[in-house]
C-alpha cells in the first residue's frame, strides 16, 4: 500500500464521517423547507379561494344578459346523462352497501370470538388507534397478519429444515412462530411511539396557530376548522385527529367529548392540558389568547431543555464516531510517511544483506 492509497483511504473516511455528521442539519433543513411550502401553498389556496368568491359576487350581481337562456334541447341532453349517471351511481351504491354489509357482519363476529379477543386484545385495539388506525376493518387486518404471517413462516421453516431430524424441526417452527407473532406487536408499539414524539414537537405549532386564530378573532370550533382544512398537511398527527373530533363534532357530540378523546388516547400531560384550557373555554367563555401565550412559553422552555438533553447525548455519540472516523484519519496522515519510511530504509537494508 502505498502513500496515495493512504491518503485517498483516509480522505474517504473523513467525508464519511463529515457525512454522518451533516446528516441531523441536512433534515432539519428539509423539514423547514416543506414546512415553508406547505404554508405557501396554504396561502396561495387561500387567495384564490377569495379571488374566486369576489368574481362569483361580482357575476351574481351582474343583470344578467337577454337571449342567454338555454334551449330545450340544450337542457335535455344534461338531465339524460345525469339521469344515466344517476342510475349507474345507484346500481354502483347498491353493491357497495351489501358489501360493506357483509364486511362489517364478518368483522364483528370474528372480534367477538374468543379467538379475536385472544388475538387482539383491548392494548393492541389502543396501540393501533395511537397509530392512526381505526374501526374494525383494522383489527381484522391486523388479526389475520398476527395469525396467518407466524403459521406461514413456520411452515416454511420447517419444510426448510425438514432433513434436520424432527427435534430440529419442531424448534426451528415453533421459533419462527413465535417471533413472526411477536413482530407485529413490537411495529405497532415502535410506530405509537415515533408518533407520541410528533404529538410533543407539534404541540407548540398548535399552540401557535391556536394564538394566532384567536387574536384575528374567531372562535375555537373556527379555530380548530381553519387549522385542519389549511394547515392540517403540517401537522402529520394531530391534523388526522383534529379532523376526527370535527367530524364527530359535526355529527352531534360534544367539543369536550371530541378533545378529551385526543388526550385519553395520546399520553402526554401538556396535550391534556391544553385540552381542558379549550373545553373550559369553550363552556364557559372568555379570553384565551393570554393563557395560550403564557402556555406556548412553558411549552418552548420544556422544548430547549429536551434539546439541550439531546444535544449532550449526541455529543457522547459523537465522539465515537468521531474517534471511529476521524482519529485512523490523523494517524494516517501524521505517522503515515513516518512508517513508509522506516518500512522502505528497512527494505533497503534486507536488499544491501
Amino acid at each position: 500500500m502505498d502513500r496515495l492509497t493512504l491518503i485517498s483511504l483516509s480522505l474517504f473516511v473523513a467525508a464519511c464521517g463529515v457525512g454522518v455528521l451533516t446528516l441531523p442539519l441536512l433534515r432539519d433543513w428539509r423539514q423547514r423547507r416543506l414546512s415553508a411550502r406547505t404554508i405557501d401553498s396554504a396561502l396561495a389556496r387561500q387567495r384564490a379561494q377569495e379571488v374566486a368568491q369576489a368574481a362569483h359576487a361580482a357575476q351574481a350581481a351582474a343583470p344578467a344578459a337577454p337571449g342567454a337562456q338555454p334551449t330545450a334541447k340544450a337542457a335535455a341532453a344534461p338531465a339524460a346523462a345525469g339521469a344515466a349517471q344517476g342510475r349507474a351511481g345507484a346500481a354502483t351504491g347498491i353493491g357497495a352497501q351489501l358489501g360493506a354489509r357483509v364486511g362489517e357482519r364478518f368483522d364483528a363476529h370474528w372480534l367477538e370470538s374468543r379467538l379475536g379477543r385472544a388475538v387482539v386484545t383491548p392494548e393492541d385495539q389502543q396501540l393501533l388507534e395511537q397509530c392512526g388506525w381505526y374501526g374494525p376493518q383494522a383489527r381484522v387486518v391486523f388479526g389475520v397478519l398476527r395469525l396467518g404471517l407466524p403459521l406461514g413462516l413456520a411452515l416454511v421453516a420447517m419444510l426448510w429444515h425438514v432433513g434436520a431430524g424432527a427435534l430440529a424441526v419442531i424448534a426451528w417452527g415453533f421459533g419462527t412462530f413465535a417471533m413472526a407473532y411477536l413482530a407485529p406487536k413490537w411495529y405497532l408499539r415502535r410506530r405509537a411511539t415515533g408518533r407520541l414524539r410528533m404529538v410533543d414537537d407539534e404541540l407548540s405549532v398548535l399552540i401557535d396557530m391556536l394564538r394566532l386564530l384567536q387574536g384575528v378573532g374567531l372562535s375555537i370550533d373556527q379555530s380548530l376548522q381553519v387549522i385542519v382544512a389549511e394547515f392540517g398537511g403540517m401537522l402529520r398527527v394531530l391534523g388526522p385527529e383534529l379532523a376526527r373530533a370535527n367530524q364527530q363534532f359535526a355529527s352531534g357530540r360534544s367539543r369536550e367529548q371530541t378533545l378529551l378523546r385526543i388526550g385519553r388516547l395520546f399520553d402526554s400531560e401538556d396535550l391534556k392540558s391544553l385540552i381542558t384550557l379549550l373545553t373550559q373555554v369553550d363552556k364557559h367563555g372568555g379570553a384565551v389568547q393570554e393563557p395560550l401565550r403564557q402556555f406556548g412559553l412553558r411549552m418552548q422552555e420544556a422544548r430547549k431543555a429536551r434539546m439541550k438533553d439531546e444535544i449532550g447525548r449526541l455529543t457522547v455519540k459523537m465522539t465515537a464516531v468521531m474517534v471511529v472516523s476521524l482519529l485512523p484519519v490523523l494517524l494516517i496522515l501524521t505517522a503515515g510517511p513516518g512508517f513508509l519510511g522506516v518500512i522502505r530504509m528497512l527494505a533497503h537494508m534486507k536488499g544491501m544483506r
